[in-house]
C-alpha cells in the first residue's frame, strides 16, 4: 500500500468520509488533514479542539508524530517505515499501474483531409495519446480513435479550387501544400465573387450523391493526406486502434435525423436560411435548434457525429466516450450529448476541451493560410536541440530527434488543457527551464550514475535532508497518476515530473552518490528517480534519450 494512501485511509476512517491529504508549510509536517474543520460541527466543538480529538485516533506504524495546527492535523512520517513501504515498488518497471476496469473510446487528433497538420493539431493528438496511455497504465481498456474530417462543405470548396487552379507539378512535389494553396485561394476569390460559395455547395452535394468525378477527386485528396499524417504520427510515436472518417456515417446520419423527426425530437424548420431543414428541438435545454439535415438532404457535423457516437456505443460498448477537441466546440458537444441522451445513450460523455495554440501571438487560420506546419515545428525543435547538444559534445542524430520532438510534446502537455499555449523556442527547447529537455536531462543524469555503478547493491538507511525530500516525491507518483486518471489532466503528471527533476538536479549537484558512505541509499534514490522519469516520459508520449 502506498504510504500516502494508507494514511489517507486512516484519516478517512476517522473523518467518516473520504479525505485527501495536502502538504503543510515547511517544518510543520509531512502531510496534513483538515479533520478539525470537518468534525467541529459533529463534535460540537471548535475546529482546534475537534482536531485534537481526531489526532488521538491517528495511530499507525507509518506515523512518527502527529501535531495539531488550528483545525489541521499534521503528521510526520516514520522515515524508515515510509521508505520500507516504497522500497520495492518505486524501482519496479510497473510502478503506478492500476486495476481500473472501465472501457474508454478516446477521439483525438481528427485532422481534416486535404489540409496540413499544423501546430494546432498537436494539442489534440498528444493530449489524447497521453490520456490513452495513462488510462491503459491504470488498468482500463482505452481505445484510441482517429475520426478524420473527410467530408463536409469544405470539400465542395476544394473541388472547385482544384478544377480551376491546381498546379499538377506542385501537387506532385508537395501535395498537401498545393492543396492548401488552392484552398486559401478559393476563400480569397470567394470574398470578391460570392457565387463561388454556391458553386462549392453544389459540388459538395454532388459528392454526397456519389458523382464519379467528385468521388475520384475526394479519394485522391484522402490518400495524399493519409500518407502525410502517418509520417507525422510515426515521428510523434502516436498510434490509433481505429481510424474512421465522417464519410463513413453519411447514410446513418440521414437515418438518425429522420428518426428524430419521427419521434418528435426534431422538426422541419419553416423560415429563413434554414427553411426545409431538419433541426433538433433543443429549445427547452437552451441550446436552440441546431441543423441535422439541410434542406437539400446533405448532412452536417452534428448528424454525422451523432451517427458516429451511436456506432461507437454499439461497436465498443464503452463506459466513457471521451472527445479531445478544442474548447471552441463546446456548444457543439453540448448539443451532441443532449441529443444522444434523448436517444437513450446512457454512457458517460466527456468533452475534454483545450485552448488555442499561439505562435508568437498569431492565431492560426487555414482559410487565410496562417499555418505553422507541424512537421516544420518538429524540425525546428530538433535543430535547436542539435545546436545545444553539439555545444555540450553529446550530439547524436537519434537523441537530438528524441529530445527535440519530446520538447514540443512536453510543452503542449504541461499546460492545463483549457488554457491557451504560447509557443516560444527559447522556452520550449531550454535545457534549464520548465521544459521537456530539463526532465530528460535529469533522466540522463540518473542513467549515467547507474551505468557507472554497474551491479552495486542498494540497501535502506534512514533518509535525511534532500534524500528524504526525494523519497517523498517518488512515493507521490501513483497518487498523481490516480488524479490524472480521474480528471483526464496529463498536465498534472508533467508538472510532477518537473518537480521531481528539479529536486533531483539539486540533489545531484550537492550530493555525491558513488563512493559516499550513504551510497547504498542514494543509489536506490537514483534508481527510483530514473524509473519514475522513464515511466512518466512514456506515459506522456516522450522518447527517453541515451545522452544529452
Amino acid at each position: 500500500m502506498n504510504p500516502y494512501k494508507e494514511v489517507e485511509r486512516l484519516a478517512s476512517s476517522v473523518a467518516g468520509r473520504d479525505i485527501r491529504g495536502s502538504f503543510p508549510p515547511e517544518g510543520k509536517g509531512d502531510y496534513a488533514f483538515p479533520l478539525g474543520f470537518l468534525l467541529a460541527r459533529e463534535f460540537g466543538k471548535k475546529p482546534e479542539e475537534a482536531a485534537r480529538e481526531a489526532a488521538e485516533k491517528l495511530r499507525h506504524p507509518l506515523l512518527a508524530e502527529v501535531k495539531v495546527e488550528g483545525g489541521y492535523v499534521n503528521v510526520f512520517f516514520d522515515r524508515d517505515e515510509f521508505l520500507k513501504s516504497v522500497w520495492e515498488e518505486a524501482v519496479d518497471p510497473n510502478y503506478g499501474r492500476g486495476e481500473g476496469g472501465k472501457a474508454f473510446v478516446i477521439d483525438y487528433s481528427s485532422p481534416n483531409i486535404a489540409k496540413p497538420m499544423h501546430v494546432g493539431h498537436l494539442r489534440s493528438t498528444i493530449l489524447g495519446e497521453a490520456v490513452k496511455r495513462i488510462l491503459s497504465w491504470r488498468g482500463h481498456r482505452a481505445i484510441g480513435l482517429n475520426y478524420l474530417g473527410d467530408i463536409g462543405t469544405q470539400f465542395g470548396a476544394l473541388i472547385v479550387a482544384f478544377k480551376r487552379w491546381v498546379d499538377e507539378e506542385r501537387l506532385r512535389k508537395d501535395p498537401i501544400k498545393e492543396l492548401l494553396r488552392i484552398y486559401v485561394k478559393f476563400h480569397e476569390e470567394a470574398e470578391r465573387d460570392p457565387s463561388l460559395e454556391e458553386e462549392a455547395r453544389k459540388e459538395f452535394e454532388k459528392l454526397e450523391r456519389g458523382d464519379p468525378e467528385n468521388v475520384a477527386l475526394w479519394k485522391r485528396f484522402r490518400e495524399l493526406s493519409l500518407e502525410g499524417f502517418e509520417r507525422i504520427y510515426r515521428r510523434l510515436g502516436v498510434s490509433f486502434d481505429v481510424v474512421v472518417g465522417e464519410s463513413d456515417f453519411v447514410e446513418e446520419a440521414r437515418k438518425v435525423s429522420r428518426e428524430l423527426l419521427e419521434k418528435g425530437m426534431a422538426k422541419i424548420w419553416e423560415e429563413g436560411d434554414k427553411k426545409g431543414a431538419i433541426v433538433a428541438d433543443l429549445e427547452g435545454e437552451g441550446l436552440n435548434h441546431p441543423v441535422l439535415l439541410k434542406s437539400d438532404g446533405t448532412t452536417i457535423y452534428l448528424s454525422r457525429d451523432l451517427a458516429s457516437l451511436l456506432w461507437r456505443v454499439r461497436e465498443f460498448n464503452p463506459d466513457v466516450l471521451l472527445y479531445v477537441v478544442a474548447i471552441e466546440q463546446n456548444l457543439h458537444f453540448r448539443q451532441l450529448f443532449t441529443v444522444a441522451k434523448k436517444l437513450g445513450v446512457d454512457r458517460e460523455l466527456v468533452h475534454l476541451a483545450f485552448g488555442m495554440v499561439h505562435v508568437e501571438g498569431m492565431r492560426l487560420s487555414t482559410r487565410r493560410g496562417q499555418v505553422v506546419f507541424l512537421e516544420d515545428i518538429l524540425d525546428t525543435a530538433v535543430n535547436h536541440v542539435r545546436e545545444e547538444m553539439m555545444k555540450r559534445g553529446t550530439y547524436s542524430a537519434e537523441d537530438a530527434e528524441r529530445v527535440g520532438v519530446s520538447s514540443v510534446v512536453f510543452w503542449m502537455l504541461k499546460a492545463e488543457p483549457k488554457k491557451d499555449v504560447t509557443f516560444r523556442w527559447k522556452d520550449v527547447t531550454s535545457f534549464t527551464g520548465e521544459s521537456g529537455p530539463y526532465v530528460q536531462y535529469a533522466y540522463v543524469r540518473a542513467k549515467n550514475i547507474l551505468r557507472k555503478a554497474g551491479e552495486a547493491n542498494t540497501s535502506p538507511l534512514t533518509p535525511e535532508g534532500e534524500e528524504w525530500e526525494i523519497v517523498k516525491k517518488v512515493a507521490l507518483f501513483p497518487l498523481v497518476l490516480e488524479e490524472v486518471e480521474k480528471k483526464y489532466t496529463p498536465h498534472l503528471l508533467a508538472r510532477y515530473l518537473l518537480d521531481l527533476s528539479s529536486a533531483f538536479h539539486h540533489f545531484y549537484d550537492h550530493n555525491r552518490v558513488l563512493g559516499d558512505p550513504r551510497e547504498p541509499l542514494r543509489l536506490w534514490i537514483v534508481k527510483a528517480v530514473k524509473n519514475v522519469l522513464e515511466i512518466g516520459q512514456e506515459l506522456l508520449a516522450m522518447k527517453p534519450p541515451e545522452r544529452m
